[in-house]
């Protein structure tokens, strides 16, 4: 075969001059251009460390294709090659997904030269894509890197390890809106065969400016170490810190020079390349850039969760001044002493470190109130206004026996010296605490500190004591006020006009000591046969297949904060809720769904409620809970039918705060209320894929089980949206505010 050394054109041997411009061809790969018989090459489109890339077209379906000639010379004429290549082109042709390019095809030109045969993309790399556009954004990494994570997760799911993940690798298609869609992973599986691309990469770099292998290659694979996923998380580190900072983080002039780089040497800081990136941002990628890999982070799903919790911050707190979206900001607080847990609004976010700091990103505009706890000393409250500026606390606690929190007179001074100025995120100390994370930011010269002040303490909230002050005043006149004000129930001193407002602290109010016994409607779910999942869906929910019930009757709503606390102190149960107070929940969210529990604690409650009634309850699995989600043989979408309606489900919430169950009106056909939205649901279902689907279930070392439903925070809209379809594995440990469950029993 012949090839035009300027369109790069295929003809045949005799062609001597290139009929399209003129200009003489070359001899390039013996034989004609036609692979068995039915693959008609028609033009170079480039040549890698391990073999050339032409467009092609199929002799009978006229279908365009991409085959990739192995070429022996490029590869060091390993005699095993043609064997090898089979085994992982078998391997690369086994992934199914959306954002890996489908292998279709292998054969062997003259029993020695291996060729794939690939779907064609139209459009260009992810390295041209850089070296046009240098730096992209946070959000538009996150965007593309979420895409390269999806195919790259899908072939982990398979046991198989790209080992050569970089930029060339990546297309970029020009026929695709979505960048969710348009992104396409090349040669999955071929990096084993590749004994001679290391060198060529390189080469390849220094004389044609291209990115080659070595600059992206984990410490474990420069020492012949054998790869895992783990490795291709290091090389997707490596590729979203150049997205960010216009460049790779190891370079050097020779091969032993960027592998000692990659071996022991810290990547550089955004800062010291000229770039500025949220340092929540920047301790993502540093996660994922570990030398050691068991410090590395763990998954690309892992990955993209650190990513998507830095690029776009979950929101902390519920109180805003109106019911339009305003702007958040952070909270960064000092807690004397270190290491104590802070609350905002009656929710655990998170621990301070060593040196006592603790950064809350995404607080909402309003009011919030603030408690920081720790064994042994009473508990600092104080309320602070949030305007959309970032705000500093310092919390200095008084020893003592807990609970009991001195009040504290807040003003505005200036920034400390021991204000830290880059931090690193901080550490959770426990699941039920939300994530939080640090940002650098620049506050100017205020900040809001805590002077130590005794405070009068009371037993009832500001609230509950006005109102007592208005009976008295007009049952009994002003005597009974002013012997109440004698009495100290009520604070001389007025409010802080400033935007930080310390109250007296009361002890939060909790629900009624004696809780009445709780009988949990059920609703009977008549026996019949479905087709579960959706073939339209996301991965994990395709294919589509039949399934067959049993009758079972279903809670008709989620369990409450109430029902949970008739088990806890029946129980005596040490293990609770941890954002429940003196081991109760808060007054008025009795009926709220209990949250912050495990799959065992979901169990154990079962366990006690079949105990205590007589009948074996237990939780749904995953076929009955979506057959009830799906009206059953109906199939639909949604309890309430096949479209969504905002009022039946409460998604799309600015935080994940759940609604007291039954508050989204529409049930099920039967009845049943809250299947989709206010909290996701335990299911009695290990982490399981579908009959016939192409994923595959990696080992984990705690058994996972799936939820269901969605929770306040998630969305009615997009790729990800929440249907009765929708499924997410969870380790049977977490404990989080958006995930409840309800039982069943046969």
């Amino acid at each position: 075969m012949k090839e035009c050394q300027l369109c790069k054109n295929c003809y045949r041997d005799e062609v001597a001059t290139c009929p399209k411009d003129g200009m003489p061809t070359m001899h390039t790969i013996a034989g004609e251009p036609v692979l068995e018989g039915k693959y008609q090459l028609e033009s170079r489109l480039g040549q890698g460390g391990m073999g050339v890339v032409y467009k092609a077209r199929h002799a009978y379906l006229k279908t365009q294709l991409a085959i990739k000639i192995i070429l022996p010379d490029l590869v060091g004429n390993d005699p095993q090659l043609v064997t090898r290549f089979r085994q992982e082109a078998l391997a690369a042709a086994a992934i199914r997904h959306q954002n890996v390019v489908a292998v279709t095809d292998y054969g062997v030109i003259g029993g020695s030269i291996p060729f794939l045969v690939m779907e064609y993309v139209e459009g260009e790399s992810l390295h041209d894509l850089l070296t046009r556009e240098k730096v992209l954004s946070p959000e538009r990494a996150l965007e593309i890197m979420s895409a390269i994570c999806a195919g790259v997760g899908a072939a982990h799911h398979q046991g198989i390890v790209h080992r050569d993940l970089k930029p060339l690798n990546i297309m970029i298609c020009s026929d695709k809106p979505k960048i969710s869609d348009a992104v396409k992973i090349l040669d999955f599986g071929l990096a084993k065969i590749k004994s001679g691309e290391l060198l060529g990469s390189f080469i390849q770099a220094q004389t044609t400016g291209l990115m080659g292998s070595p600059y992206y290659m984990a410490p474990e694979q420069w020492a012949d170490d054998e790869p895992d996923s783990r490795s291709d998380v290091y090389s997707l580190g490596v590729i979203l810190f150049q997205m960010l900072a216009g460049d790779v983080p190891f370079k050097g002039s020779s091969i032993p020079a960027i592998m000692k780089k990659h071996i022991s040497d810290p990547a550089p800081s955004f800062a010291s390349m000229g770039v500025s990136v949220p340092p929540d941002v920047e301790t993502v990628v540093f996660h994922s850039l570990e030398k050691d890999k068991e410090k590395r982070t763990g998954s690309v799903e892992r990955l993209i969760a650190e990513l998507r919790e830095a690029v776009h911050p979950a929101g902390i707190g519920i109180h805003t001044t109106s019911g339009g979206a305003f702007p958040v900001s952070s909270i960064n607080v000092r807690t004397v002493p270190p290491r104590s847990v802070v609350w905002v609004d009656n929710r655990p976010v998170g621990e301070s470190r060593d040196d006592g700091w603790i950064t809350l990103n995404g607080v909402q505009t309003g009011s919030h109130r603030i408690k920081v706890s720790k064994d042994g000393f009473e508990d600092w409250v104080g309320d602070v206004l949030i305007d959309g500026s970032p705000k500093q606390i310092t919390a200095e606690l008084r020893p003592g026996t807990g609970q009991n929190a001195p009040a504290a007179t807040v003003a505005f001074t200036g920034v400390g010296p021991d204000t830290p100025q880059n931090m690193a995120a901080t550490q959770i100390s426990s699941p039920e605490m939300s994530k939080t994370s640090v940002q650098a930011w620049d506050t100017g010269r205020q900040d809001v500190h805590v002077e130590s002040k005794p405070a009068k303490r009371g037993f009832f909230s500001p609230l509950v004591l006005g109102a007592a002050g208005f009976v008295l005043l007009f049952v009994i006149g002003g005597a009974g006020l002013g012997g109440a004000y004698m009495m100290g129930l009520f604070s001389s001193a007025p409010p802080d006009p400033g935007n930080a407002v310390n109250r007296p602290t009361p002890s939060p109010s909790v629900s009624p000591s004696a809780p009445p016994v709780i009988r949990t409607e059920m609703i009977e779910i008549p026996a019949g046969t479905f087709k579960m999942g959706r073939n339209d869906g996301r991965e994990n929910e395709r294919p589509e297949h039949d399934q067959q019930v049993a009758k079972f009757f279903m809670d008709k709503t989620e369990v409450t904060n109430l029902e949970y606390l008739a088990f806890v102190e029946a129980t005596k149960r040490q293990d609770i809720p941890g954002h429940w107070v003196n081991g109760r929940p808060l007054a008025g969210q009795e009926k709220l769904p209990v949250t912050l529990v495990s799959f065992d604690d979901a169990v154990d409650f079962a366990k006690w409620r079949s105990e205590r009634d007589g009948v074996t309850y237990r939780l749904p699995t995953e076929i009955e809970w979506e057959y009830a989600a799906r009206n059953g043989a109906a199939n639909e979408l949604y309890p309430w039918g096949d479209k969504f309606q905002a009022r039946c489900a409460v998604l799309d919430q600015p935080n994940n705060d759940p609604k007291p169950v039954g508050t989204a009106s529409c049930p099920n056909e039967w009845g049943v209320m809250d299947l989709i939205g206010n909290v996701f649901e335990w299911t009695a279902t290990e982490v399981s894929v579908y009959p016939g689907s192409t994923l595959g279930v990696k080992p984990v070392e705690e058994p996972h089980y799936m939820i269901r439903g969605g929770g306040a925070f998630y969305k009615s809209t997009g790729d990800d949206r929440i249907t009765a379809t929708f499924r997410q594995e969870v380790a049977k440990s977490t404990k989080s505010p958006g995930l409840g469950f309800r039982l069943v029993r046969n």
